[in-house]
């Protein structure tokens, strides 16, 4: 698995690209603050950091050895071995020994999916700021500027940091990871993680997530040779099979995904990410009965309340997955129901916004995703940080455009767009600057600009509506070779997000249908 946690504007790949140009010319700077004395989990971490006499990794700021170690623990677990559950404990476990540890809440609060904890240890790291050292400052406002929305300092922080300690392989790796799967920035993410492995060969984390950015990026055929390697390298452990199996999943080899998902599962039964992989990949094979009960398992294999409740809408999807629209909506009833006694807003709107999708009724599908917003009132912002809520506000409005476009409301695409154009204004969180170029793309679309309305659907390439969307604008435009090559890209997208499961059937179905027609035309 990778490790994901839950944001284009030009101003932001600006600054990024000066660090890159910046950062090789830096120099080793020696920490402000003194390193902390060695703990047996942290020595091989700090060895393989040194290429002198100075401290080449941001120190670590606590009263308690307990803390120190645990935290230590907590980032071995969680990110390079990908433990997520085991992870998360051991971070508690250092606030716990230490309740002034800044840097310890801060990622607690970056790594947990509840965003009631989420919230109250970012507070809590903002609070206990000044005890930290002038560099953990920087890496605690990196954190909470990405899950807050303001990523400007959070960016300054990012290249700071990165500058001063280029031989930070966790640092490097750990923003690697964030521009990928959370910024869509591929090239400048995959540039810091060669750089890792050109210094050292063998730091699997970044191989890790190498693979997954090739494979993300548009360069799959990049991928398995890292995987083969990363497998050979760690037998003993499971995350290399499983990191394998979501690599030829999203190939759309799904025998070869089983078998990598199995292989973890034998090396460790308790590696739910696997558990999960083959639910994910057996619905994307047709098989919704075996994948119900794959995510079932996965479900009472993780104690984290909202992760089971993420399972339990994987799991009520494979309903509308098999065309089931009436047991699926009973399902995603008791669902929402647990979403909202468990305190997760976000999941509760997300609930709202796929009902809302797969409901062919445009009129009931737009209240739904009244529904949603409503899920992310007043009352439930107390309860989320500011990017996440707008995060999924700007998820809803897009897909309340991409309704109402498809049912030929243009006025009501246009009012979401205008509350999106808003957000854009102000906001340089990624997934809201590509929702808005995407309900743009819907309205121009339906006022018959196509050519502004494929320039404007290709900012947000990796979303299945927008390709959908893409596609018929590209047909109308005369662009057919364009369309079926957009065709093509949205059917072979194979993983388990919500736009996925509704717009990739119907691609795949097209392209079946027109080379039917054309194998048909040929015979003749």
């Amino acid at each position: 698995m990778r490790g994901t946690v839950k944001t284009r504007s030009c101003f932001l790949l600006i600054a990024i690209a000066i660090f890159l140009a910046g950062a090789a010319q830096a120099q080793d700077s020696t920490p402000t603050a003194a390193t902390p004395a060695q703990v047996p989990d942290q020595t091989s971490r700090e060895a393989s950091n040194h290429t002198g006499g100075a401290t080449e990794i941001i120190p670590v700021t606590t009263h308690s050895l307990t803390a120190q170690r645990a935290y230590e623990m907590g980032m071995v677990q969680r990110e390079d071995r990908l433990f997520v559950d085991e992870g998360l404990a051991f971070f508690r476990e250092a606030v716990k020994a230490d309740p002034q540890f800044a840097l310890g809440h801060a990622t607690l609060g970056y790594f947990t999916t509840d965003p009631k904890e989420e919230k109250q240890e970012s507070a809590l790291a903002e609070k206990f700021i000044a005890t930290a050292s002038p560099d953990e400052q920087l890496l605690i406002r990196w954190m909470n500027g990405t899950k807050n929305g303001d990523l400007v300092p959070a960016i300054s922080a990012m290249n700071d940091l990165l500058a001063k300690y280029p031989h930070d392989k966790r640092l490097g790796n750990l923003t690697a990871e964030w521009l990928c799967s959370n910024q869509g920035a591929f090239d400048h993410g995959e540039a810091i993680l060669v750089r890792l492995l050109k210094n050292d060969p063998r730091y699997f984390p970044a191989m890790n997530n190498l693979a997954y950015c090739y494979a993300m990026s548009g360069q799959p055929g990049l991928a398995p040779p890292l995987m083969t390697e990363y497998v050979a390298a760690l037998p003993n452990e499971p995350n290399p099979q499983d990191s394998y199996g979501e690599i030829m999943r999203m190939l759309g080899d799904y025998p070869a995904a089983l078998d990598h998902y199995r292989k973890a599962l034998e090396i460790n039964p308790n590696f739910n990410a696997s558990q999960v992989g083959l639910a994910t990949t057996y619905a994307l094979m047709g098989d919704q009965k075996k994948a119900r009960a794959q995510y079932l398992v996965a479900i009472k294999g993780t104690k984290e309340r909202p992760t089971q409740v993420d399972y339990r809408i994987l799991w009520a999807m494979t309903y509308y997955r098999e065309n089931k629209p009436l047991l699926a909506q009973q399902a995603f009833l008791r669902v929402d129901a647990e979403a909202h006694l468990a305190g997760l807003p976000v999941q509760e709107a997300e609930i709202h916004r796929t009902t809302a999708l797969f409901n062919p009724n445009a009129t009931v599908a737009l209240k739904e995703l009244d529904e949603a917003r409503a899920d992310l009132s007043e009352t439930s912002k107390a309860k989320l940080l500011s990017g996440d809520r707008d995060t999924e506000l700007a998820s809803i409005l897009q897909t309340r455009a991409f309704i109402a476009v498809s049912a030929g409301k243009t006025e009501v695409a246009e009012a979401a767009l205008k509350l999106l154009a808003e957000m854009a204004q102000t906001s340089r969180n990624i997934p809201v600057q590509n929702s808005y170029h995407s309900a743009n793309g819907a309205v121009l679309l339906a006022h018959g600009d196509y050519a502004g309305a494929i320039t404007e659907l290709q900012e947000d390439a990796q979303n299945p509506l927008s390709l959908r969307l893409l596609a018929q604008a590209q047909t109308k435009a005369g662009q057919t070779s364009d369309a079926q090559k957009t065709l093509a890209t949205l059917a072979a997208i194979s993983d388990e997000r919500v736009e996925t499961a509704f717009a990739m059937p119907a691609a795949r179905a097209a392209l079946k249908r027109d080379t039917s027609q054309t194998a048909q035309g040929g015979a003749h």
